[in-house]
């Protein structure tokens, strides 16, 4: 559906038709289907169909293995799997009857384009509540299996909500209002595109979804669609200013805004932006907490390098979050300036790690999440993220992150 431009309210239609045909194909409430499929209308409007009648979604993470990825359909309990020509080899993983083809050309058992375009004009008659669960997600798998999470309707809303404030009500440079117009390029695989999909129609929004992420076809949109508003991790503004710089169109970066995460982002990569005329904010959270903390601007600074070093180390946590520092030896919080593990707790956590209680008593401690992060809280109450706990190194009573040490490193000259 590349290059289709189309309405809220007709995208509305289509949900109410696309709803109404998954009854008839017997998903029901709490069936679990898997789209794997990239950043795309059909994505975005099964998720709302889907939580129209109740079932739950999981936007299947195809960056993953394919051992993992099949590890993560059984562990959710996937019955129907929706996916694009890309993904057609996962269709192998579940019932052949229970697969459906979102690409024009589709060979699956059903196809999207029968589904959406029904003549059902009435929403379905399913009782749905905010306690009902709306999606499973998983953890990257970096130390081990992927973990399951999953989140009911109330709580990802809540969550994604709390990012629109922060945005919206704080002075912070990747702001974010109505009349934006919003281009994820975080996949809805890593939660959900941090609720962009969300954001987009509650702020009537425009939205651009450009499908799989080339920075090529990125700027082509930003410039087209005069996008304003962009998530990304660091590597995707890298290839998009490397990208732009070749084209010779780095003029059309300019006055964009960016909310970046995911890892840290490097000086040289905040004073780029800030050269291109890039505002950014960092952001802070992950698919088993959802967001924690976004950076504001601080009110005092000597310098721009001082301001830009400020926004891309420090966030401050978005309404309803509380974090603690808790030194991982006492189990005791620390003062202000001093490193420990980070908690936090939210009223969207899930409080559990789906089908593993053992993952779950070592980092769901009563209300509170154990990040497996160290770091330090300002006296300004922003929150700075060091290390991992598994690689800090403790010597003669003192938390040492590795980070430091290899920021030192990479400072002294090597000798030829």
């Amino acid at each position: 559906m590349e290059g289709n431009r189309i309405g809220y309210g007709e995208v509305y239609r289509r949900i109410i038709s696309l709803a109404n045909s998954l009854l008839s194909l017997g998903i029901r409430k709490d069936t679990v289907i898997g789209v794997a499929d990239w950043n795309t209308l059909p994505m975005f409007e099964l998720h709302y169909a889907a939580a129209m009648i109740g079932a739950v979604i999981y936007p299947v993470n195809i960056r993953l293995p394919p051992d993992q990825i099949a590890y993560t359909i059984k562990v959710a309990d996937v019955e129907w799997l929706f996916y694009s020509s890309d993904f057609k080899a996962l269709s192998t993983l579940v019932n052949k009857d229970k697969t459906v083809g979102l690409s024009p050309d589709c060979d699956a058992k059903y196809c999207y384009n029968d589904l959406v375009n029904g003549r059902s004009t009435k929403e379905p008659e399913v009782e749905v509540t905010g306690k009902d669960y709306f999606s499973i997600l998983f953890t990257s798998g970096t130390t081990g299996l992927p973990k399951a999470v999953r989140y009911t309707h109330e709580k990802f809303i809540h969550g994604a909500l709390a990012i629109a404030y922060q945005l919206g009500m704080y002075n912070t440079p990747a702001s974010l209002h109505q009349g934006d117009t919003i281009m994820p390029l975080i996949p809805f695989y890593h939660i959900h595109s941090w609720g962009s999909f969300i954001h987009a129609p509650y702020l009537c929004s425009k939205y651009v979804l450009m499908g799989r992420f080339t920075p090529d076809k990125a700027l082509t949109l930003i410039e087209t669609e005069k996008v304003t508003w962009i998530n990304a991790v660091p590597t995707m503004m890298y290839m998009l200013i490397d990208t732009a710089e070749r084209m010779n169109k780095l003029d059309v970066l300019s006055g964009l805004k960016a909310l970046v995460g995911g890892m840290p982002i490097t000086s040289g990569l905040a004073k780029r932006m800030h050269e291109l005329g890039i505002s950014f904010s960092s952001i802070y959270g992950g698919t088993d907490m959802l967001a924690t903390s976004i950076s504001l601007a601080p009110k005092n600074y000597g310098s721009m390098d001082e301001f830009l070093d400020y926004i891309r180390l420090t966030t401050h946590p978005v309404p309803f979050v509380e974090i603690r520092i808790v030194d991982p030896a006492t189990g005791k919080d620390v003062g202000p300036g001093e490193i420990g593990e980070v908690w936090l707790r939210a009223p969207w956590l899930p409080y559990e790690y789906y089908k593993d209680p053992d993952k779950t008593r070592e980092s769901y401690v009563g209300s509170w999440f154990k990040t497996g992060d160290v770091g330090v809280l300002l006296s300004d109450g922003g929150l700075r993220i060091l290390d991992r706990l598994k690689d800090v190194i403790k010597s003669g009573g003192e938390w040492i992150p590795t980070s430091i040490l290899e920021a030192i490193i990479s400072n002294i000259p090597v000798l030829t």
